[in-house]
This record gives structure tokens, sequence and C-alpha cells, in this order.
């Protein structure tokens, strides 16, 4: 046999490296994510004094779409709780209105339940019965919050957070309630707040 009777048969490697369009389209589906880690330095950035209010509408808005029945309605119903937070920062600073918006926000998720329970339909009830717990369980520990003095409220809401964020986990996984964008976002910001607020507090910060 010589050279010239040879075959070389090319063989098909894999690639090498990494792929910039596959890594861009993973980047996006991450879009949730990465807006909860902005909206979080933000927050931080900001002076941090939300937290309970940012716990109770988190609550509130997982109650909301239960009782409305869509999961499309969270992402709306949130940016509804943001501009309520809004106002009640404006009624402070601009007028200086006393406004405990999260002891309103616990009000309006309270009369939400009462609602919610009465009106539901059989078919949602399991939906909006543990949703209406939720909402009175993070609504308590935010009043809570409120009522104390920094450093225990950072470490009060900073818990009630990261239970938030897995109470966001559980539905991320079951896909249910919220839109699992939401559902992402949500505890991808609960996680980076929480955390964030216990080490405030105990470092002494929040003094």
């Amino acid at each position: 046999m010589t050279s010239s009777d040879i075959t070389i048969v090319p063989v098909d490697r894999p690639a090498t490296g990494i792929d910039p369009k596959a890594l861009l389209r993973g980047v996006l589906r991450r879009w949730p994510s990465l807006v909860a880690v902005a909206l979080a330095a933000f927050v931080l950035a900001d002076g941090g004094t939300d937290f309970p209010a940012i716990l109770t509408g988190a609550a509130l808005v997982y109650l909301g779409a239960a009782v409305l029945g869509r999961r499309s309605a969270a992402w709306p119903l949130f940016l509804g709780a943001v501009a309520l937070i809004g106002v009640g920062k404006v009624a402070v600073v601009a007028f200086g209105v006393p406004v405990e918006i999260t002891v309103v926000m616990v009000a309006l998720g309270a009369a939400g339940a009462v609602y919610g329970l009465a009106r539901t339909p059989a078919g949602r009830a399991m939906l909006v019965g543990p949703s209406t717990v939720a909402m009175l369980g993070f609504g308590a520990v935010a009043v809570a919050a409120v009522t104390v003095t920094p450093v225990p409220a950072g470490v009060i809401v900073g818990l009630g957070l990261l239970g938030h964020a897995a109470w966001d986990y559980f539905h991320f996984r079951r896909n249910t309630v919220v839109a699992r964008s939401l559902a992402e976002f949500c505890g991808v910001l609960d996680t980076l707040l929480g955390v964030a607020v216990i080490v405030l507090a105990v470092s002494g910060a929040l003094s």
C-alpha cells in the first residue's frame, strides 16, 4: 500500500470557545434577574429606607394576581406598588405629610384578602387562600419592622425579604399565580435586599 492509496477522512471536532450569540441569548433570557440587580442597586444607593414597603408590595402583588386570576397582571400590579411607594416618598419629602406607606399597603392587602376570599370562585380558592395568608404574614413582619428601632427593624425586614424570596422560588418552580418572569425578578430582588439590610443592621449602619 502506498501513500496514494490512503484516504484521509475529515473528522468534525466540537467547536471550542464561547459562542458570543449564544452567550448573549443566555444573558437576555435572564433579563428579570438583571433588572432586579439594577433595582436593588438603586434602592441601596437611595438610602435603603423602603425595605418594609417593598416587602409588603411584593406580597400585595401575589395577592392581587391570585384574586384577579391572571398571572399576567403581576407586572402591572408591581408597577402600581412602585408608584404607591413613590407617592409615599413624595408626600413625606415634598409636602411633609408623614405617610407610612407600609401600613397603607397592608390595609390594601387586608381589604383585597377579604374581597378575594368572599368573591373568588371555588376553583381559584387554592390560589387566593395561601396568597392571603402570605399577605397578612409578610405584612405583619413589615409593620413590626416600622415600629421598632433601626437595628432590629433591619434584621426583621431582612429575614422577611429572604422568606419572601423562598416564596418567589416556590412559585417560580411551580409557574403559578404570577408570571414566571416576575417570580424570578422578585426572588433575586428580595434576596439581594434581604442580605443587604441584615448586613447593614448587624454592622450598625442603620443605627
